[in-house]
């Protein structure tokens, strides 16, 4: 067992997006086998959690001469706070208490805002590092809307251990780099938030550019165990039902069918009525946008994408649905290109 195999490991959950491309129904309350998307998320990281204390105490039982020292400071590290109580969750207060009524490990649980609310993931992180105890060590960061989400960090904790001392890891799926998805040296990553909060380099701005100075060690997995809810076809796809009236659940159902009526009033207000809209592509390409680069993209990429295709359809050069197809594709392509550029800017600009 290397030293930093040793140190304590936390967990930090985020839950405070807007979720617009779902009619702002959050994502973490959304039910999936009787829990709550955020319950499943903090089960799953109290689980690796537990994992991890175990197989260093498993070491401690019969510590060699020269590793007893070390032992007894991994013990010293592996206080309360590395069990449940080294979970931070990001999100609207009022709501992660109900949100956390199916989780079975709630105990110690901590629960802060980002500030200012809704400011995206990057000033989540920021917010939730305040909180976890201790300096050294590493924190598991999850979005909450992953269904196989208990897979995946355990495949991330088992990449760790391969690690070397400052490294982290994050997951990789489809050749995408997964920043919600990875395990980070708290130490680095809390002084990361630090400069990028002086800097005013936090509000929704990219996760990349959050962590772009941070050594990270890629660990590819299936697409399947980081695919996540943005849309309810997404969420139809992961056996995810509309939940009971009153429920935030409830607006499933017809989400799809107040999209497609707002999106015919939008064409006939504009009288291009007769246009067929791609609504799944459209928001497909702005959430791209949105976590490659900062979130205010996504709208001006769809804008930009949509100018273009009306552009090319009326001059001619191509019809309206394959004009629209391909300046979709190439805004998705440009958007996609660009999270390397964000984090390569962010590395220089820490490096001034």
């Amino acid at each position: 067992m290397t030293e930093h195999q040793k140190e304590p490991l936390r967990a930090l959950i985020l839950a405070g997006g807007l979720s617009r491309r779902l009619g702002s129904v959050p994502k973490a309350g959304l039910i999936l086998d009787g829990q709550t998307l955020l319950a499943r998320t903090v089960d799953a990281a109290s689980h690796v959690i537990s994992t991890h204390k175990s197989s260093i105490l498993r070491t401690a039982a019969h510590p060699s001469a020269d590793l007893r020292s070390a032992v007894e400071g991994a013990h010293a590290a592996l206080g309360a706070d590395t069990a449940v109580g080294g979970i931070a969750v990001v999100g609207p207060g009022e709501k992660i208490s109900r949100w956390l009524e199916t989780v079975q490990h709630a105990s110690g649980v901590k629960r802060v805002q980002e500030d200012p609310p809704f400011s995206g993931p990057a000033a989540g992180i920021a917010a939730g590092v305040e909180v976890l105890d201790g300096d050294s060590g590493h924190v598991l960061v999850l979005a909450c809307d992953m269904p196989h989400v208990d897979e995946l960090a355990q495949l991330l904790a088992q990449e760790l251990r391969g690690c070397y001392p400052g490294q982290g890891v994050m997951a990789v799926s489809d050749g995408k780099k997964q920043p919600l998805a990875a395990i980070y040296p708290l130490a680095q990553l809390r002084a990361a938030a630090v400069a990028a909060r002086a800097a005013h380099r936090l509000d929704n701005a990219s996760v990349f550019s959050l962590v772009a100075s941070l050594s990270m060690k890629e660990c590819a997995v299936p697409a399947s165990l980081t695919a996540d809810i943005d849309t309810w076809a997404d969420a139809r796809t992961q056996g995810i039902a509309a939940g009971s009236a009153g429920t935030e659940g409830a607006l499933l159902e017809n989400h799809d069918e107040l999209l497609a009526q707002w999106t015919q009033k939008l064409l006939e207000a504009f009288e291009i009525g007769d246009i067929e809209v791609d609504i799944h592509a459209v928001l497909n390409v702005a959430g791209v946008a949105a976590h490659s680069i900062v979130r205010p993209a996504a709208p001006l990429t769809t804008f930009v994408a949509g100018l273009a295709a009306g552009l090319a359809a009326g001059s001619g050069q191509a019809p309206e649905a394959k004009a629209m197809k391909a300046a979709l594709g190439l805004a998705k392509q440009l958007a996609a290109a660009q999270a390397p550029a964000v984090e390569l800017a962010a590395e220089n600009s820490a490096g001034k």
